[in-house]
C-alpha cells in the first residue's frame, strides 16, 4: 500500500513538473523574442538530437546580450557626462549673457537719465553766456558813454580854466597901467570865449558883466574885485575838474574789475559748455554701446535656451532609449537565462513541450 502511494506521489511530482515547464515555455513562447529562441532551439534538437550546440548558441547569445548592455551602459555614461558638462555650459552662457542683458538695460537706463540732466544743463549754460555777454556789451557800452562824457567835460573845464586864465592876465596888465583901449581885441576874444562856453555860461556871468564895465571906467578896486572872482573862479573849476577826474578814475577801476569778473565768468561757461558737450557725446556713445550689446546679449540668450531646451531634448530622449533598450535587453537575458536553465535541467520536460508546438 505504502509503495503504491508513493508511486502515485512520484508521477504527481512528475506530472506537476511538466505541467509547469509547459506553462513557463507557453509563456516565453507567447513573446516574439521567446519564440524565436524557442524554434531555433526546436530546430537544433530536430536536427542534432542533442542540445550541446543549442546551449553554446544560447550561452553566446547571453554573453551578447551581456556585452551589448555593457557597451550601451558605457555609451550611456558618456552621453549623461556630455549632457551634464553641455547643459552646464548652456546655463552658465544663459546666467552670464541675462547677466550682461540687464547691464547694459541699467547703463543704458543710467546714460539717458545723464544725457537729459546734461541737455538741461547746457541749456542753462548757453542762457547764461548770452546774458554775460549782454551784460558785458551793456555795461561796456556804459563805461564808454561815461568816458566820453568825462572827456568832454574835462576839455570844457580845461578851456574854462584857460578862459580864467586869460581873463586874468588882461586885468593884471590893466593893474599895471595898460589902457583898456589897447587891450580891447583881447577883452572881447576873452569875453565871448566865457560868453559861448555852455557848461559854465552862468558861472561866467558876473565876470563878463564886471569885464564889460571896465570897459567905460578903470577903477583899482573894480580891477582887484574882478581879479578875486577870476581867482575863485578858477579854484572852484579846478576843484570840479579833480571831483570829475576822480569820479572817473573809480568807475574806470570798477569797469576793470568788473569787466575782468565778467570775462572769468564768461571762460568759465564757455569751458562748462564744452565739457557739457564732450559729455553729452559721450553718454549718446554709451546709449548706443548698451543698446547693440543688449541687443546681441538678448539674442544669445534666446539662441543658448533653445539650444539648451533641444539638448534636454535630447538627453532626455537619451535615457528614455537606454532604459526602453535595457529593460528589453534585461527582459531578453532573462528569457535566455530561463531557457537554458530548462535545457540543462529540464530538457526531457522540454524536448516533449518543442515536440507538440507544431
Amino acid at each position: 500500500m505504502m509503495k503504491f502511494i508513493a508511486l502515485a506521489l512520484i508521477a504527481t511530482t512528475v506530472l506537476a513538473v511538466q505541467k509547469d515547464t509547459k506553462t513557463i515555455l507557453a509563456e516565453i513562447d507567447a513573446d516574439n523574442f521567446g519564440n524565436s529562441i524557442l524554434s531555433t532551439v526546436q530546430m537544433y534538437l530536430q536536427a542534432k538530437g542533442n542540445a550541446e550546440e543549442i546551449l553554446m548558441l544560447l550561452n553566446q547569445l547571453l554573453a551578447g546580450l551581456v556585452d551589448d548592455q555593457n557597451k550601451h551602459d558605457n555609451v550611456i555614461r558618456v552621453d549623461r557626462s556630455a549632457c551634464t558638462r553641455i547643459v552646464t555650459d548652456l546655463e552658465n552662457s544663459i546666467a552670464y549673457h541675462t547677466a550682461q542683458v540687464s547691464a547694459n538695460a541699467q547703463m543704458r537706463e543710467d546714460n539717458e537719465k545723464a544725457l537729459a540732466e546734461a541737455e538741461n544743463d547746457i541749456r542753462q549754460t548757453i542762457q547764461d553766456i548770452e546774458s554775460n555777454e549782454r551784460t558785458f556789451a551793456q555795461e561796456e557800452a556804459n563805461r564808454n558813454k561815461a568816458h566820453e562824457t568825462w572827456v568832454r567835460k574835462n576839455g570844457e573845464h580845461d578851456d574854462a580854466i584857460a578862459a580864467v586864465d586869460e581873463a586874468t592876465k588882461l586885468v593884471q596888465h590893466l593893474s599895471l597901467g595898460a589902457t583898456f583901449a589897447e587891450l580891447k581885441p583881447k577883452f572881447e576874444a576873452v569875453q565871448k570865449r566865457l560868453i559861448e562856453n555852455e557848461s559854465h555860461g552862468a558861472l561866467f556871468q558876473p565876470i563878463v558883466t564886471a569885464l564889460t564895465e571896465l570897459a567905460s571906467k578903470v577903477d583899482q578896486k573894480a580891477i582887484q574885485r574882478i581879479l578875486q572872482l577870476l581867482s575863485q573862479l578858477r579854484q572852484q573849476l579846478v576843484e570840479a575838474r579833480s571831483v570829475l577826474e576822480d569820479t572817473e578814475n573809480r568807475q574806470a577801476q570798477r569797469w576793470v574789475e568788473f569787466s575782468t569778473h565778467l570775462s572769468n565768468e564768461h571762460n568759465r561757461l564757455v569751458e562748462r559748455k564744452n565739457q557739457l558737450e564732450q559729455a553729452i557725446q559721450t553718454f549718446k556713445t554709451n546709449i548706443d554701446t548698451a543698446t547693440h550689446f543688449f541687443e546681441v546679449h538678448t539674442l544669445e540668450v534666446e539662441s543658448a535656451q533653445e539650444t539648451l531646451d533641444a539638448e534636454n531634448e535630447w538627453c532626455a530622449l537619451q535615457e528614455q532609449t537606454y532604459e526602453t533598450q535595457s529593460t528589453e535587453r534585461q527582459r531578453q537575458q532573462e528569457i535566455v537565462e530561463r531557457i537554458l536553465e530548462h535545457l540543462t535541467e529540464k530538457l526531457t520536460a522540454t524536448s516533449q513541450y518543442l515536440g507538440g508546438r507544431f
